[in-house]
């Protein structure tokens, strides 16, 4: 009876320990930052949370799922979240770690428009397309929810750009690099030209629900996070990733 106890014990320890360590879910459709491809969670995103966990030495699990869905279950205190923006509605109910990256949005229109842009209220009355679930910022959001110009969602970059150029879009609002790796893949770039003025810079996170309670687990990759700046491997994971 003892030995089938000690069994026991060992085995509960097992299953339990197989599932320790943190989550963090990210989106399976943002190239080159995170992405679902042959099977397996890729991008830039998920290489810098490996290193960081690495250098924390804690097992972490990374999912990559449709972004509207990792909002949806973040917010219930599910999981983390990786390559997450900041914008006051978050703040109230995210903790976050100090920024992993930072983006630079721009307006892509068709080579034929005419728009021009160099701030939001350049914006107003045209549609836009932009990812569903997305934040693009404190400001964007704001004039979002005013309906200063109009909105159609996208489960990923390609729809938005297909909207474009079928004309039911007048832009789209995508990170830069993400948007020109779309545009090279599909024969796209000469039918696409991009605005220069940034519609917003925005830092990336991670992040986790306040009920999670995970802010030393987030002092912790802070941590780690500058470390591995100091050491270097940042920039070489960066330069893996992004050619500007």
């Amino acid at each position: 009876m003892i030995k089938l106890n000690l069994v026991l014990v060992c085995f509960f320890y097992v299953v339990f320990n197989a599932h320790s360590g943190e989550v963090i879910a990210l989106d399976s459709s943002y190239p080159p930052y995170m992405h679902l491809a042959k099977g397996k969670v890729q991008g830039l995103y998920p290489r810098l949370l490996d290193e960081v966990f690495q250098k924390m030495k804690v097992d972490v699990k990374l999912e990559p799922k449709p972004w509207a869905r990792v909002m949806r279950m973040a917010k219930r205190g599910k999981w983390g979240v990786g390559g997450i923006y900041k914008n006051s509605e978050r703040l109230k109910i995210f903790d976050y770690s100090d920024p992993i990256y930072q983006e630079k949005l721009l307006l892509f229109v068709k080579n034929s428009s005419q728009i021009k842009f160099s701030s939001l209220k350049d914006l107003k009355g045209k549609v836009l397309a932009l990812m569903r679930g997305w934040s693009y910022g404190t400001e964007f959001d704001k004039e979002k929810k005013r309906k200063s110009f109009r909105v159609i969602e996208t489960g990923d970059g390609v729809q938005s750009f297909t909207l474009l150029l079928k004309g039911r879009v007048d832009g789209v609002v995508m990170d830069g690099v993400s948007a020109k790796m779309i545009l090279e893949k599909n024969n796209w770039i000469g039918k696409v030209k991009e605005q220069t003025t940034p519609v917003a810079r925005n830092a990336s996170y991670v992040a986790f629900h306040k009920t999670m309670k995970k802010t030393a687990v987030i002092e912790s990759f802070n941590k780690a996070l500058l470390q591995i700046k100091e050491e270097g491997s940042y920039d070489k994971i960066i330069s893996n990733f992004v050619k500007e």
